[in-house]
Parts: structure tokens; C-alpha cells; sequence
């Protein structure tokens, strides 16, 4: 079974490939801003970092699918279902958590050298 390519730019793209993943909680709705930047200014120059900025960018961007949807249905529930209001941001909270809990393991796998997937994301990037 043939090893998958190391980094080519070694620590620098290493770094580069973490904060791709780990800056998209960090703004939450706008996650995918960070890691998009990443990629449009890597993805000519490292692989590594071109795979890691995509796969974060696509997963964030996936994400924005139940912030809307949350975001909706706090809107929704507190026009018509005030009492049930707190469901909307609730849901925020867990896609926020799941988007912390996949971006730390993918930004370790990034750290150790790993060509990680997240494990459902909209393939936008390449």
C-alpha cells in the first residue's frame, strides 16, 4: 500500500494547513472565509495545504446549512412558539461543537502529516 505524500513546504505548510481548520470555528457563520483564503493563496504552491484548506473550506461551508436552518427556526419559533424559542440557538451551539470537535481532529491529522476527510462536507473545492 503506497504512503500518502508528505508536506512539501515541511512546518510552514504544516501550519498553514492547521489554521485552515482550526480558524473555522473560530468565526463560526463565517468559517469558510479563513480556510478560503488559505487555499487561494496556497493551492498553486502545496498540495498538502491546497487538500487541507479545501476539505476545511467545504466543511465549513457545509456547516452553514444548519446555521440557516437554525437560524430560521429561531426566528420562526419566536414569532408564532415564543416558549420554544430556545431551540434555534441551541442547535447553533451543537453545530458549533461539532464544527470544534472536527476541526481539532483534522488539524491534529494536519499536524501529524495525515491527508485527513472530514466525514460529510459538500466537495466545492478541489
Amino acid at each position: 500500500m503506497p504512503s500518502a505524500p508528505e508536506p512539501v513546504g515541511g512546518g510552514g505548510d504544516v501550519l498553514a494547513a492547521m489554521l485552515a481548520h482550526l480558524s473555522g470555528f473560530v468565526f463560526a457563520f463565517l468559517g469558510w472565509i479563513p480556510p478560503l483564503a488559505v487555499y487561494l493563496a496556497k493551492r498553486e504552491r502545496s498540495p498538502f495545504v491546497r487538500h487541507h484548506a479545501a476539505e476545511a473550506a467545504n466543511f465549513q461551508l457545509t456547516l452553514l446549512i444548519p446555521y440557516l436552518i437554525s437560524g430560521v427556526l429561531y426566528v420562526v419559533l419566536g414569532l408564532f412558539l415564543g416558549d420554544l424559542a430556545w431551540i434555534g440557538p441551541l442547535l447553533v451551539a451543537l453545530v458549533w461543537l461539532v464544527s470544534i470537535v472536527l476541526g481539532v481532529i483534522a488539524a491534529s491529522g494536519a499536524n501529524n502529516g495525515a491527508w485527513k476527510r472530514y466525514p460529510f462536507a459538500l466537495r466545492l473545492l478541489k
